[in-house]
């Protein structure tokens, strides 16, 4: 296979990625879920009682985004917002029954979707495998980053 093969995948690969981040999903409850939702759905779900300020950090984005996605989740019934007893300052978020379902949909999908790679992968010999994490490594290491 030429290189121009090969890179030419790899933007074939990160097109089809680029676009599956701009699409809503279901996850098992009446609503379709855009990415940002079900990534901050998965961090709420994950790190019980962080506050936005947290969250902010832990999903990468600004304390106003985290809010604007926390809004929709909320009156989508999936996310509640609430205080600490003891920290009237701090909002703090948790899933619904239905964020939960969300939740775990969310992460059933992740499994099915990488569940064929990991078998293929499974079959590869060291050595192979050892090649491609060299080409990935050095592929993040040259991709432009914004």
């Amino acid at each position: 296979m030429k290189q121009n093969e090969i890179l030419e995948k790899i933007i074939c690969f990160s097109n089809k990625v680029s676009q599956n981040n701009k699409k809503p999903n279901n996850y098992g409850t009446e609503y379709m879920l855009y990415p940002a939702e079900i990534h901050m759905i998965e961090a709420i779900g994950n790190h019980k009682n962080a506050n936005a300020s947290e969250l902010s950090i832990i999903m990468g984005i600004t304390n106003g985004a985290i809010n604007q996605v926390a809004n929709k989740l909320i009156k989508k019934g999936l996310v509640e917002q609430y205080r600490m007893k003891d920290n009237k300052k701090d909002v703090f978020y948790q899933l619904t029954p239905q964020g939960e379902i969300a939740n775990v949909e969310h992460s059933n999908y992740h499994k099915e979707q990488y569940r064929h790679m990991k078998e293929y992968i499974d079959e590869l010999v060291p050595e192979k495998i050892n090649i491609i994490n060299k080409f990935f490594d050095e592929l993040i290491k040259s991709w432009p980053s914004k």
